[in-house]
């Protein structure tokens, strides 16, 4: 393909106010001080200004890996600079003659898609992280497929999964992961597929490739990661009693304030203490469906 482009104007421009752009990024140990002068900066007005102003404050609280821009002119003073805060808005500290002043704005924030796709091997964790997914994005992954797959019991070596999802940039640097855009997980040579669908007012769901929708009525597990000691069962050897009995529920194993989740759609019946069961919630679903969560170690707020 060839395409004819058109030459660009070119002018001449006065070199006068002309200043030079510096690009570094905060490392281990670094203060504001060490990263202006790394940058050229031999300003010791701009300096105390930086550690006066209750607007610069941002600065001194630097995360190795985050960028900051200067502009300085021949003699090394500070003309402008820019670096995007930890909440993701944009410090502008700018010279007006012999004067410099802070401004803090919403920094733009450019959505772009990325892509990952990895092969379970031990952990989906552990997949993921070596797909370089983040973790915000495995835990969205679990959620969107948590109605067909519980993702202790259910996932086997060679299970793969690739994700499309949104990352958020401000000023070419990345800032977070948004929303996943659409997934496959592969599951026991059961390929499952979820696209995102927005709302004109905002709401979001997820929905199969063939317009069905994700969400079940019922959840396959109450928590996101956990391990199962002891399932349901006609005859489980009671390991206090020391007798053979019925084991009508499931237990699960999680670390102390794991978030335990409603499996469906439901209101709650009971919350409080029961002998044996301690901290218990019991939640009435559609129809004649109940299900009850005991051991808990205690409830989320207004429950």
């Amino acid at each position: 393909i060839q395409v004819d482009l058109p030459r660009p104007a070119v002018a001449v421009v006065a070199a006068e106010g002309i200043g030079y752009w510096r690009e570094d990024r905060i490392r281990r140990g670094d203060t504001i001080g060490s990263v202006l002068a790394r940058l050229g900066v031999d300003d010791p007005a701009a300096l105390v200004f930086l550690r006066t102003n209750p607007s610069a404050r941002p600065l001194y609280q630097l995360r190795p890996g985050k960028p900051l821009a200067v502009e300085t002119d021949d003699e090394g003073r500070l003309i402008n600079l820019r670096f995007v805060t930890g909440d993701g808005e944009r410090l502008t500290i700018a010279r007006h003659g012999d004067e410099l002043a802070a401004q803090t704005t919403a920094a733009p924030v450019e959505i772009r898609w990325k892509m990952a796709a990895g092969e379970i091997h031990s952990s989906l964790f552990g997949a993921a992280d070596a797909a370089g997914l983040p973790d915000s994005v495995t835990l969205q992954m679990a959620d969107v497929f948590a109605g067909d797959i519980d993702f202790y019991q259910d996932l086997r070596r060679g299970d793969r999964f690739s994700v499309i999802y949104e990352m958020r940039y401000i000023d070419g640097e990345p800032v977070g992961a948004g929303r996943i855009v659409a997934a496959e997980f592969s599951n026991r040579g059961r390929a499952m597929r979820a696209l995102l669908w927005r709302g004109d007012d905002g709401r979001e769901d997820y929905y199969t490739d063939d317009g069905a929708p994700l969400r079940k009525a019922f959840l396959r597990s109450p928590m996101e990661f956990s391990r199962v000691t002891s399932g349901f069962s006609n005859a489980r050897f009671h390991p206090i009693l020391q007798d053979w009995r019925a084991h009508k529920g499931v237990d699960y194993a999680a670390p102390t304030g794991t978030p335990v989740r409603a499996t469906g759609n439901a209101k709650v019946t009971f919350a409080g203490k029961q002998n044996g069961y301690g901290n218990v919630i019991e939640l009435r679903h559609q129809g004649a469906f109940s299900t009850l969560f005991a051991h808990l170690s205690r409830f989320a707020p207004q429950v």
